[in-house]
């Protein structure tokens, strides 16, 4: 899934800072970052290491992950039997490409790890941040198996992980996942000095180009006329200390299900969030709007008008942009701005 409602959701989730020894053990459920060669694209917002470029998510307490730095091996151990096929962790790897067209562009590469019963299920898909081509890759060289404590097999390698960004359409279809993203900010003007206007209006859906489900319209605001100036320079770090913004997120045709948000709400530590306990028991419905805002460096969330503070603002919404598909989408789009305002002023 793609796991829309990530989007800065509340506090930062527990995180594991580097160790010195080359071996890093991590247990619990939990999320973890896992330091790389890889610098962050918003290194400097939060606390989190600006080399903190991999992320592990264990969803119950019977995973165990060894991290071996020396090896560039991390491997997942369960010896637990499920009832039924369930999500048990995942890793997202942040990389950077090279594009003709843009240059250095961000990207993560997503392996999920399931359980059936003893059986360990994997699938690999890429977060790409634009439509560009990437055509050289660069990602943390890991190599990544899973072991029921007899048999460990091999489920992720640094060539598969290059060639996840290198060939997304491919492998998207492999892991079935179809997603679609219409900008409807292409080809028209940005408000810059106008408060209330779209930086970023998105329309997410499942399918083929031209005949997908649309399950989400998701818009970023500049709420005040003084944000012109960060807006003219993409300054997506500044923008999370400074000025007003909103971003919301609506259902499309059909609402959106408890299981968009339920693993959302434990990735970002806030499960015990009383105004986002409608998500977990009934999703969100049509004529409903999720609304995380930021004015100078304070957060809030909230469904309508039903908002509470956010903890730690700038930590959760830096895991977000990076680590989340939809939120490096958002990022790229806010870093592209000085292009798109100078692009429509030469067309005025």
């Amino acid at each position: 899934m793609w796991v829309l409602l990530v989007l800065v959701l509340g506090a930062v989730a527990r995180a594991a800072d580097p160790a010195p020894d080359p071996e890093q053990r991590l247990s619990g459920r939990g999320v973890y970052y896992v330091a790389g060669h890889i610098r962050c694209p918003l290194a400097g917002v939060g606390s989190r290491a600006a080399d903190a470029s991999n992320r592990v998510a264990l969803d119950d307490d019977h995973t165990e992950v060894t991290v071996d730095r020396a090896a560039h091996r991390i491997t997942f151990r369960n010896t637990h039997r499920y009832p039924r096929r369930q999500l048990i962790g995942d890793l997202v790897l942040l990389g950077t490409g090279t594009t003709k067209k843009e240059g250095t562009v961000p990207f993560a590469v997503h392996l999920k790890i399931e359980k059936d019963e003893t059986r360990f299920r994997t699938a690999v898909h890429p977060h790409p941040t634009t439509r560009a081509q990437v055509i050289d890759a660069d990602v943390e060289p890991f190599e990544v198996f899973v072991t029921d404590g007899h048999t460990a097999t091999r489920v992720l390698d640094p060539a598969t992980a290059r060639k996840a960004i290198r060939e997304p359409e491919l492998t998207a279809r492999v892991a079935n996942l179809f997603l679609q993203v219409e900008d409807h900010t292409e080809g028209k003007p940005i408000q810059v000095g106008e408060g209330g206007g779209p930086l970023v209006d998105l329309t997410i859906g499942y399918g083929a180009p031209h005949m997908n489900l649309r399950v989400a319209r998701v818009q970023v605001l500049s709420l005040e006329p003084s944000n012109a100036a960060l807006i003219r320079r993409g300054a997506l770090a500044e923008m999370l200390a400074h000025g007003a913004w909103e971003l919301r997120i609506a259902p499309g045709v059909v609402p959106l299900p408890k299981e968009e948000f339920e693993r959302d709400l434990f990735l970002f530590g806030v499960d015990d969030v009383a105004v986002l306990a409608p998500l977990k028991t009934h999703g969100l419905a049509k004529g409903e709007t999720l609304v995380v805002g930021y004015r100078d460096g304070k957060g809030f969330i909230g469904i309508d008008e039903r908002r509470a503070e956010i903890s730690n603002p700038s930590d959760v919404a830096r895991s977000y942009l990076e680590f989340h598909f939809l939120g490096g989408v958002i990022a790229r789009q806010i870093a592209t701005l000085p292009q798109r305002v100078a692009q429509a002023s030469w067309k005025e």
